[in-house]
């Protein structure tokens, strides 16, 4: 602890009023004189009194309105390509390095600061890859089947969706302070709505609609924070680049990219060829003397892949079939 040079009584009071009237803390300025903050108070308020707390008042609300005013110069020069940059999904601190770069000028504090006190609504400093891809695809379900009003099917849900991805979409609309009843409705719709596309192949759903829906539910749910934006479901950038683009993400679901009818899966897939997948994955599996599970098949496609050979991923196949284990049984059968 540090303590100031040897004053005297009258000395010593009069500077601590003097540094409480600059704005400083009761904390700070006990530690400084090695007594505790209810005594320093009490010295002020017999010593300075009113003036002393007049003063800080006043030193303080100098000093916000000189930030006040920092901030808004700040942003009436800078805040619109701010935001324009924060459409494009640029997080807060992606958006200052920009603007250093290009204007060096700046005070990078002081932009940070602005634009931390500011409305703009910036992506959070995040990943693209902090979910699976397995959630990442349940946005999309979620999203079609708010998209056709499906009512949750909550038994179908319960029967068919993977523990993991659950507890990973509740984990994250948790972070977000949605409600459990929430989290269940948005669980059901999502068994709903792979349910309904395996009875209807030709559902689908574009990816301007799926933004459109995103954040008419980021606003319904009351998930807009002041910092960046709801995470799940993921924008359609994050979609399109974890899949390659839209309709690619719509072809690994099993989800079709037209409204015309069509068997069900993928476009460039038939039935054969999703029952001959799966028939030899089991194959291999056996003559392997491994666990046929849907991870492991999904790692035997990126094999196949490497050897030029297309096979359905395993989230098609598990959509075509309603289940991994109905996929296994049907081979079987």
């Amino acid at each position: 602890m540090t303590t100031t040079p040897e004053l005297s009584r009258e000395q010593r009071d009069a500077a601590m009023v003097e540094r409480y009237a600059d704005g400083e803390t009761l904390d700070a300025i006990g530690q400084s004189f090695g007594i505790t903050r209810e005594r320093v108070r009490q010295i002020i308020a017999k010593v300075g009194g009113t003036n002393a707390e007049e003063s800080r008042r006043n030193r303080i609300a100098a000093r916000e309105a000189a930030t006040r005013a920092a901030h808004e110069a700040f942003l009436t020069e800078y805040g619109e390509l701010a935001r324009q940059m924060a459409k494009r999904g640029v997080t807060r601190p992606d958006a200052v390095l920009k603007l250093q770069a290009l204007y060096p000028a700046i005070d990078v504090d002081l932009a940070e600061e602005a634009l931390r006190a500011s409305d703009i609504v910036f992506s959070k400093s995040q990943p693209d890859d902090i979910f699976s891809k397995e959630a990442v695809a349940a946005g999309i379900w979620f999203l079609l089947g708010s998209n056709l009003n499906l009512t949750p099917d909550y038994g179908w849900a319960a029967v068919n969706l993977d523990l993991n991805l659950m507890s990973e979409v509740r984990a994250a609309l948790e972070s977000a302070e949605v409600s459990p009843e929430d989290v269940a409705t948005i669980l059901g719709v999502i068994g709903a709505a792979r349910k309904h596309v395996v009875e209807n192949p030709s559902a689908s759903i574009t990816g301007a609609r799926y933004q459109e829906l995103r954040e008419e539910l980021v606003v319904a749910l009351g998930l807009v924070p002041k910092q960046g934006a709801f995470p799940w479901p993921p924008t359609r950038q994050t979609v399109m680049k974890r899949f390659g683009g839209w309709n690619e993400a719509l072809e690994a679901m099993g989800i079709g990219t037209t409204k015309q009818g069509r068997s069900k899966g993928l476009l460039k897939f038939t039935r054969e060829d999703y029952d001959d997948a799966v028939s030899d994955f089991c194959f291999y599996a056996k003559a392997a003397e491994t666990n046929a599970t849907y991870a492991a098949y999904d790692d035997w496609v990126k094999h196949e892949l490497a050897a030029g050979r297309s096979r359905p991923s395993g989230a098609s196949v598990r959509n075509i079939y309603g289940t991994w284990a109905d996929a296994l049984r049907s081979v079987k059968g």
